[in-house]
């Protein structure tokens, strides 16, 4: 089975591309109806949709006109995605620097951020050229940007996803600093 696929988080929330609601004419185009494309199955031709009152129909795809055909046709791998894959992220931060501040001077670290994307294929075939695309947002130094908020986008195809089983895609790395609200100030004597 070939598949592209793409997959997405922002915020750490999966966005992937699914069923939507419009509408679909005949074949002769003297029918409209308004619904959701819930299945289609290559092999028979047949589809599946959610008819806006809610009731559910299976039909052959040629009984749609050729622009709703193609759109079904595509639509096709994207559905089988949906339930054919599972996606969780994880963060992860190593600490790359921090000082020892001597009197009067800034606590700072330094990290590198990044997410590890787990892809399960819990589908008893396997899965080509799935792409992943991610997108996550990271406050800068505030102390010298201002709470400046970068975007880290990008993307790595999976050659392969092996049927019941997962693969591991890793994002780009964020290089962030905290520094202290306050500097360490000299101590003073007491009495």
């Amino acid at each position: 089975m070939k598949l592209k696929q793409i997959l997405g988080f922002a915020f750490l929330t999966l966005a992937t591309a699914g069923a939507e609601m419009r509408t679909y004419h005949s074949k002769d185009g003297k029918k409209t109806f308004r619904g959701d494309l819930l299945e289609y199955d290559e092999k028979t031709k047949m589809v599946q949709m959610r008819i806006a009152r809610g009731k559910i129909l299976n039909f052959p795809i040629n009984v749609l006109s050729e622009k709703d055909q193609e759109h079904v046709e595509e639509q096709g791998p994207v559905l089988l995605a949906k339930k054919s894959i599972r996606i969780e992220t994880k963060h992860s931060s190593e600490r790359t620097a921090k000082n020892k501040p001597a009197p009067g001077q800034w606590n700072f670290e330094k990290y590198d951020h990044s997410y590890t994307i787990t892809v399960e294929n819990f589908r008893d075939q396997h899965l080509d050229e799935v792409e992943v695309e991610y997108v996550f947002f990271i406050e800068r130094n505030r102390r010298e940007y201002q709470g400046k908020i970068e975007k880290i986008t990008g993307s790595e195809t999976l050659n392969l996803v092996v049927a019941n089983s997962t693969e591991k895609v890793t994002t780009k790395t964020a290089n962030l600093e905290i520094w202290s609200d306050n500097p360490i100030m000299p101590g003073g004597g007491g009495g």
